[in-house]
């Protein structure tokens, strides 16, 4: 059927691609084995060339400025590439009237205030230059308009004036919370400086224990038993002691475990006193304990 929906009467020429299947003894669609990317882009040429042939009178061709063809995909893409940066460019662009036209709407509107107040006191200042006898007369509507300049006038500064306090009291208040934001960092730097040369002081007293019981005392590793009672150890000598039972408690089960141990490294006759002592301890602490719940005496 002729199509007339266009300058150029025309043609739509449409088929179902079908080849025959020789494994299955049957029919089967298959467009990639019927037509090529070189068939599709050579399509309309070919047309033109074989109608030409058979038809002698048919001069003109099919091929015009709108069925030239594209070399390839990727030529197609780049155009609509193209095609679509122009539109987000023009969506922008329109954006962007937008945005001045509600601003210009703004503006408008505060001019045609101040021009109706410009008008209003022009208009006052008339009437104020009429008298009666050398007088100035002024009517009660020209002092109530009046009035209402003046208040509209002193509303817009005293607008004005709020705004420029809410401002600065905001700006003074960034201020101070940089200046906080700032102390915090400065304080969070010499800290993590002190951290640092504490833990390189401690990395070397570490090597320096390590190197001493292992050149002097013939000591590769402590098990972590020995670790644990020394700790306790050392708190017991330097008085270091604690207030809360369940800690002594659990201060007692330590040495207890080490002294069983026959692989530790601690004298048991050192262990046996630190037991002593821990035991002692929890004695205070439970009797201390036992006169705060009793209360003083009658």
């Amino acid at each position: 059927m002729v199509h007339y929906d266009e300058t150029t009467p025309h043609l739509h020429y449409a088929f179902v691609p079908v080849v025959f299947d020789v494994k299955k003894s049957r029919y089967k669609v298959s467009a990639k084995e019927v037509l090529t990317r070189h068939d599709l882009q050579t399509f309309h040429e070919d047309l033109d060339q074989h109608l030409k042939k058979v038809l002698p009178f048919y001069e003109q061709g099919i091929l015009n400025h709108k069925t030239l063809p594209f070399e390839n995909v990727a030529e197609i893409k780049k155009y609509n590439d193209q095609f679509n940066a122009l539109k987000n460019a023009l969506a922008d662009v329109e954006d962007n009237i937008r945005a001045k036209q509600a601003l210009l709407t703004i503006t408008n509107q505060a001019l045609r205030e101040v021009d109706l107040a410009e008008k209003q006191i022009d208009a006052f200042k008339q009437d104020l230059s009429k008298n009666l006898f050398g007088k100035t007369v002024l009517k009660p509507d020209d002092l109530d308009r009046f009035k209402n300049v003046l208040a509209t006038m002193k509303k817009a500064t005293l607008q004005s004036q709020h705004e420029t306090r809410e401002l600065k009291q905001t700006l003074g208040q960034v201020k101070a919370q940089l200046a906080d934001v700032q102390a915090d960092y400065q304080n969070l730097k010499e800290t993590h400086q002190a951290l640092q040369k504490r833990q390189r002081e401690q990395r070397q007293l570490d090597y320096a224990m390590r190197d001493m019981l292992k050149n002097d005392y013939g000591i590769d590793k402590l098990s972590l038993t020995d670790v644990e009672a020394r700790y306790v150890l050392y708190k017991l000598d330097h008085e270091e002691l604690t207030k809360n039972k369940k800690k002594a408690q659990s201060w007692l089960k330590t040495l207890t475990t080490a002294r069983a141990d026959p692989d530790t490294k601690i004298a048991p006759t050192r262990l046996d006193r630190g037991i002593e002592q821990v035991k002692a301890l929890i004695n205070r602490i439970i009797e201390l304990t036992r006169d705060i719940f009793k209360g003083p005496s009658l």
